[in-house]
């Protein structure tokens, strides 16, 4: 962390001079991306410069200029602006990801991933942002975009053995996924319980879209993606699977609160706590 971060003087709360505005609104300007940062941090320093510092003092904890936390923002976000359908922060995420050396095919896994939650609203909203310039993206910006340490890429550690050639749900496919949720995280959720027992065919279809929506991108990130879900949502369920998922494939815990904690910044305040203290504060004090 630094005193000064993107032209603002964070030690001086009480006093925001023309030249620290000017200076910070440059700077964003100098991605040359959508102005809604832009024209955000206009109102800030405008009106509330000393909640402006602030607010870059918390942005510093979860973004710019960690290149790892960039990435890790970024990402979720992909998945949240895909749910609100702020098509303009979509828009700036494509940006910002390939700037800092996401391929637009990793970009593509994770609006896949997330159409699993926003469906074909969410899709709409990817291409009204940017379909008609993805077939004209170029080659991710260099050096390609860096994970936390051990995260990588793992395709077959999403398959349970799903018999795909046939719609129906069979004796063995039941066994094989009750085992891959029994081995991984210990359980098998209620959810999949209840669709198993009223829509097993869905449960099948669904299950093998997630199976097959993350190829080339760390494995880690579902359970970072699912974090930021169901952080905003409040399922202390959804959340508890999530951590459980991250512990399993060797999240740390210290990035599991970093997930919970940037969504609690720029989507629920503080409310957006209580599902997670219910959810994951035992598993966080025993991780191990």
């Amino acid at each position: 962390m630094t005193d000064f971060s993107e032209g603002l003087d964070l030690t001086n709360l009480e006093v925001t001079s023309e030249d620290e505005i000017n200076a910070n609104l440059i700077r964003v300007w100098s991605w040359r991306g959508p102005l809604y940062e832009m024209s955000a941090n206009s109102l800030m320093l405008d009106y509330a410069p000393d909640f402006a510092k602030l607010h870059r003092r918390a942005s510093d904890l979860f973004g710019r200029p960690s290149h790892v936390n960039i990435i890790l923002l970024g990402i979720q976000n992909i998945h949240s602006y895909m749910m609100f359908g702020f098509e303009t922060g979509l828009r700036n995420q494509f940006n910002s990801n390939r700037r800092n050396g996401l391929s637009r095919e990793q970009i593509m896994e994770l609006v896949m991933f997330s159409q699993l939650y926003a469906g074909m609203r969410g899709l709409g909203h990817v291409f009204r942002a940017v379909g008609e310039q993805l077939a004209s993206f170029g080659p991710p910006g260099e050096p390609l975009a860096p994970f936390p340490v051990g995260w990588a890429a793992d395709p077959a550690a999403f398959k349970c053995g799903l018999d795909l050639t046939t719609r129906e749900m069979t004796a063995e496919d039941r066994t094989n996924l009750t085992e891959w949720y029994e081995l991984t995280i210990g359980y098998l959720p209620d959810s999949i319980k209840f669709g198993l027992k009223h829509h097993a065919e869905f449960v099948k279809v669904n299950r093998a879209k997630w199976e097959v929506s993350i190829k080339s991108l760390p494995k880690q990130v579902v359970p970072y993606l699912m974090l930021r879900h169901h952080t905003i949502t409040g399922s202390v369920e959804g959340l508890r699977e999530s951590a459980l998922l991250a512990r399993a494939w060797g999240i740390t815990p210290e990035l599991v609160v970093q997930g919970i904690m940037n969504s609690a910044m720029f989507f629920t305040n503080f409310e957006g706590l209580y599902a997670a203290r219910a959810a994951v504060d035992d598993l966080l004090e025993n991780w191990g």
